[in-house]
């Protein structure tokens, strides 16, 4: 934009011309500012910088704390965030798929008042209650059930509803999955239906096939992940009715029925101090395109390549990346 300003342009009668030369590179600069966003989001041409850690793990949790990095990707159910009051920014574009809490259960070993019971418990689990109770989980080393037993108090869950028949409730190896089990399962038991656990199965390709053959009859699923298990081609959404109706067509297919889904969600969310947040003014991940310094983002190294990452950054909020 600069350069023609620099020009030696020999007489004083070519003055006026330079001025409306350089007035016209302007005009065109700002109707073409380069962007791979929307352009909707006022970016500036400020370059974020990317830090390859882990997924959501340790490494990453621990950069943001120490200040490494401004932002990180973590899931929307991790206790630290909650632990350590950050901020998760809202996903007002909705870049992410849903991924909401949902019991999966086998169709032939439910019937209408267990489904009633399971519908109530997921009715009260919500965004905060999870956090904190797997910051009780994975962080203090609280037991599952006795963290469930004081979510299943709080929320007044199952109520007067009873139920009859033998569940078996399945889990995957990590906290959110233990304690929903555990959330599901005592429900169950206080509605009066016989209760059996099977936790740590593993993942879920492991646990679903699991649930399949009847060795469990119920595990704790994240709808938008299910789906892409059951159909790498499904159609994701960040609406979380639509991705629990496509889960459940191809879970039904697969002999499973998925319930009410919980207003919780596990999905991909990008993190902040309450700091940094107070800093720049930030609550939604659009707000990011305010900034006018160049922030560090830590998450999984495939990040640049990942639609939900930093594409997804790019095309739909307008951000840019240092190459």
């Amino acid at each position: 934009m600069t350069t023609t300003n620099r020009r030696r342009l020999a007489g004083v009668l070519l003055l006026p011309l330079l001025a409306l030369a350089i007035a016209g590179c302007t005009d065109s600069d700002d109707d073409s500012t380069e962007s791979t966003g929307s352009g909707d989001s006022g970016s500036s041409s400020v370059e974020f910088e990317f830090r390859p850690l882990d997924a959501g793990g340790p490494n990453t949790k621990a950069a943001l704390e120490s200040g490494d990095i401004d932002i990180a990707l973590l899931f929307s159910s991790d206790g630290a965030i909650a632990a350590n009051d950050w901020v998760a920014l809202e996903d007002d574009e909705g870049l992410q798929q849903a991924e909401s809490f949902v019991p999966a259960i086998r169709t032939e070993a439910t019937n209408d008042d267990i489904d009633a019971v399971l519908n109530a418990t997921s009715e009260g689990l919500t965004d905060e209650i999870v956090q904190e109770s797997v910051a009780r989980v994975s962080i203090d080393g609280d037991n599952p059930e006795a963290v469930a037993a004081d979510v299943l108090e709080e929320i007044g869950a199952p109520g007067d509803l009873t139920a009859e028949g033998s569940i078996n409730v399945g889990s995957a190896n990590f906290a959110e999955s233990s304690f929903t089990a555990q959330l599901y399962g005592q429900a169950l038991e206080a509605a009066g239906v016989d209760v059996t656990y099977t936790p740590d199965i593993g993942a879920r390709d492991v646990y679903f096939a699991a649930l399949e053959s009847g060795e469990v009859d119920l595990v704790p699923e994240f709808t938008g992940s299910l789906a892409v298990f059951l159909d790498e081609s499904a159609e994701v959404s960040s609406d979380p009715d639509e991705m629990l109706e496509t889960a459940r067509t191809l879970a039904e297919e697969r002999g499973v029925t998925l319930l009410d889904a919980a207003p919780a969600q596990s999905a991909n969310t990008f993190v902040v101090t309450q700091e940094t947040a107070d800093e720049y003014g930030l609550a939604a991940v659009s707000d990011l395109a305010d900034v006018d310094e160049a922030l560090t983002l830590g998450g999984p190294p495939e990040c640049p390549e990942r639609p939900f990452c930093i594409p997804g950054l790019e095309e739909t909020y307008g951000l840019s990346f240092a190459s």
